[in-house]
């Protein structure tokens, strides 16, 4: 039988839902043409309908590598991971990403933007809050296809406050549970217990760049000094957390986002007390 005959039969299995049938001919078309494209997605197809979906998600990859900028293989791989909920939500994303990117290099914003929209709301539905997150930026600036779906997407300064939220919400509950965690090791106090845990969850922290993004898209003034105020305190409070002898370069920071405040005259008390407590002489080491 000739690769085309084969491709031929195996489609006809599929229309049928003869998934057996259609399984052995899209193989039998490999035989013959080891790279063929339709053969690989015709194999994913029959997999996915024997109920085997890692062998499905391998032919769809593989056919995706053969003909990277063909839609298809993707279609099916998000239909298959569409299917598993929670389990292969970073996988969902990544690959509505890709499509939406295969979708604008063909100028087509509506699919383009349906790619988006989907991954979103499938995070959103079976996701982690930090997977959520993750779907949540490929409508941010940094996305790859930000440029061509601009004014179609959510306003970034919107996207970015989610994401804030997720973020501030998620190391609350980590700080609240390291805490009551290590206290009671022995030779720990409750403050050094508590710096340490703020230390390391302040550092690998992107709390600060989610905010000044924040800052810099909102057209909204009061919006705007909210997170200035924000981004003070979290300064602030990881000048405090850190180790003595490692604060210069977070006190400087923290130093002048007060001053700048102060300046405008702006009423946020924090940033007035470190602009006349810090700047008469005394030390932020001690703190």
């Amino acid at each position: 039988m000739s690769t085309k005959a084969a491709l031929k039969a195996a489609k006809s299995a599929i229309d049928s839902k003869k998934w057996d049938v259609a399984k052995e001919q899209a193989n039998a078309a490999l035989e013959k043409d080891g790279h063929n494209y339709f053969a690989k997605l015709f194999l994913g197809r029959a997999n996915d309908g024997l109920g085997r979906p890692e062998d499905a998600a391998q032919a769809y990859i593989d056919a995706t590598k053969i003909k990277p900028e063909d839609p298809q293989a993707w279609l099916g791989l998000r239909g298959l991971y569409e299917k598993q909920g929670p389990a292969k939500v970073d996988e969902n994303t990544e690959v509505g990403l890709k499509l939406a990117q295969i979708y604008a290099d063909l100028d087509d914003a509506h699919k383009s933007q349906s790619a988006i929209d989907k991954l979103v709301d499938y995070a959103r539905r079976h996701a982690t809050k930090q997977q959520y997150a993750r779907a949540l930026a490929t409508q941010l600036p940094t996305s790859p296809v930000y440029s061509y779906l601009e004014g179609r997407l959510p306003q970034p300064a919107a996207v970015y406050i989610r994401i804030a939220e997720i973020h501030e919400k998620e190391e609350a509950q980590t700080i609240k549970q390291q805490i009551a965690e290590r206290k009671t090791r022995i030779g720990q106090t409750v403050e050094g217990t508590t710096r340490e845990v703020k230390n390391e969850v302040y550092g690998a922290s992107p709390l600060e760049d989610i905010f000044q993004n924040i800052i810099d898209w909102t057209n909204d003034d009061e919006l705007r000094r909210e997170y200035e105020e924000k981004m003070l305190q979290r300064a602030y409070d990881t000048v405090l957390a850190l180790p003595s002898g490692k604060k210069a370069e977070k006190r400087d920071k923290v130093m002048k986002l007060a001053h700048d405040m102060v300046v405008i005259q702006h009423p946020f008390l924090l940033a007035w007390q470190i602009e006349l407590e810090w700047r008469s002489g005394q030390e932020v080491e001690s703190y």
